[in-house]
């Protein structure tokens, strides 16, 4: 696992992962792609924290124009997280969207939370939305003049034709199950589970068998943008996770962001309806070791060679190593500026340019210990000048913040980067995590005599 600190590392450790890491950690677990194209905002990072923690390590990132060129071929599963979810359903058009359908058709799962959720409601049914349809569902928070808010105008509204997407409640809420997932590990007897819902849908299921888990309750960690009362009255008992069969696959839809990295026992809501998909792809229970989905199994495209010699790892890490910790410093004193920007309908506060810092920074250190496993010297070469200028990017940012000119041109361009070189930056550390993986797995058994 990548370094964690504090609240992190408490949430990693949870034991409930252990039921999940002994399945997908097999050489016939499946592969996963973490959509990180137009429209996706941070929250995908939680995903490849979810897919670590559970063991998955053959995991890959993709956008748009790779859907659009068959890059959905021979994947077991996509996830699709927070964002803008118009700049999604507009990267990917018509041919995204019957890309979407096939490969879940075929035998994949489509896994979206948040923006991903909405993306493929049947009821989100106005353009760009139309084509993208994998779930008969609707959201039940839209009308056409919402109150005004109490508190995080910002993050209140979204356009949608000439009503509105609404958020009463942004932050954590409680969920409970119904009968068909009464029995999951990670319901407690009389207690809700706890997650976040950072603008996702309130559904109403087209099927009420296809729901898993219902709203249930707030809890002091949210912000109420409503009365908590009223907020408490439109969530109670509505739909807050749907899953669905289309063809052979599955689409899990989350109102709330099931894979946030603190909120274990979510993440294994998500793990377990993953592990319910790949199951009834062989019809038979019991460990994931021994599933065979019939899908082809991607190995994950990567420049390769021989071991790369240690001390050029060394140079090329300490370089990495220095430009993160300069922007880690710089990016701190920005999160202090009174400052948003607006990128599409997606507001985007200063602290997200160290989320995205954070997730390599604390990884660097498996890296560091495993020099042995690097076999692409020229992309770890590449991540250290991609990493310098960003540094460069983020002083330029706090200067124009600081002068008080307008910088949205450069805080896109920033995230755009951080986006592209963290996806970079996994790609090489998950390869790393799959090729100690297969070391050990053909490591010969030494027999005592």
């Amino acid at each position: 696992m990548g370094r964690s600190t504090g609240r992190l590392a408490k949430a990693a450790a949870d034991p409930i992962f252990e039921r999940y890491r002994e399945g997908f950690s097999s050489p016939t677990a499946p592969s996963a792609a973490i959509f990180i194209g137009a429209g996706a905002s941070h929250s995908w990072l939680w995903f490849a924290d979810m897919l670590e923690h559970a063991g998955i390590c053959r995991v890959g990132f993709i956008d748009e124009s790779a859907v659009l060129s068959g890059g959905l071929e021979g994947l077991d599963m996509l996830l699709v997280g927070g964002g803008d979810t118009y700049a999604m359903a507009e990267g990917l058009g018509p041919a995204g969207a019957s890309a979407l359908g096939s490969f879940v058709e075929a035998g994949g799962l489509y896994v979206g939370s948040c923006a991903g959720a909405y993306l493929v409601l049947s009821g989100v049914d106005l353009p760009p939305f139309t084509p993208f349809s994998l779930v008969e569902g609707r959201m039940l928070n839209v009308m056409p003049e919402p109150p005004e808010p109490l508190c995080l105008a910002h993050k209140y509204l979204a356009p949608y034709g000439g009503d509105w997407v609404f958020h009463p409640v942004y932050g954590e809420v409680l969920m409970a199950p119904t009968a068909a997932a009464k029995r999951f590990p990670c319901f407690e007897p009389g207690a809700g589970l706890r997650t976040v819902l950072f603008g996702g849908p309130v559904m109403e299921a087209g099927n009420p068998d296809e729901v898993r888990a219902v709203y249930s309750g707030l809890t002091p960690r949210a912000a109420f943008l409503w009365p908590e009362s009223e907020a408490g009255r439109l969530l109670a008992g509505r739909a807050a996770v749907i899953f669905s069969r289309l063809g052979r696959g599955s689409v899990l839809a989350s109102g709330p962001h099931l894979e946030h990295p603190l909120f274990p026992r979510a993440n294994a809501l998500a793990l377990e309806l993953m592990q319910g998909h790949w199951r009834s792809l062989t019809h038979g229970p019991g460990d994931l070791s021994g599933v065979k989905t019939g899908r082809p199994l991607r190995t994950w495209e990567h420049r390769r060679g021989g071991p790369a010699v240690e001390d050029d790892v060394a140079e090329a890490l300490l370089d990495i190593k220095r430009e993160v910790s300069n922007a880690r410093i710089v990016a701190f004193g920005l999160e202090k500026m009174p400052v948003t920007w607006k990128i599409g309908v997606k507001v985007w506060e200063p602290e997200k340019v160290r989320v995205f810092l954070e997730s390599a920074w604390r990884r660097l250190p498996y890296i560091e210990g495993n020099p042995g496993l690097v076999t692409d010297m020229e992309g770890l070469r590449g991540l250290a000048l991609g990493y310098s200028e960003v540094t460069g990017m983020v002083k330029t940012l706090r200067i124009k913040v600081e002068s008080g000119e307008d910088s949205l041109a450069e805080a896109e361009s920033l995230l755009t980067t951080l986006k592209e070189l963290t996806a970079r930056f996994l790609s090489l550390y998950f390869r790393m995590r799959s090729e100690e993986h297969l070391k050990r797995e053909e490591a010969p058994i030494l027999m005592e005599s």
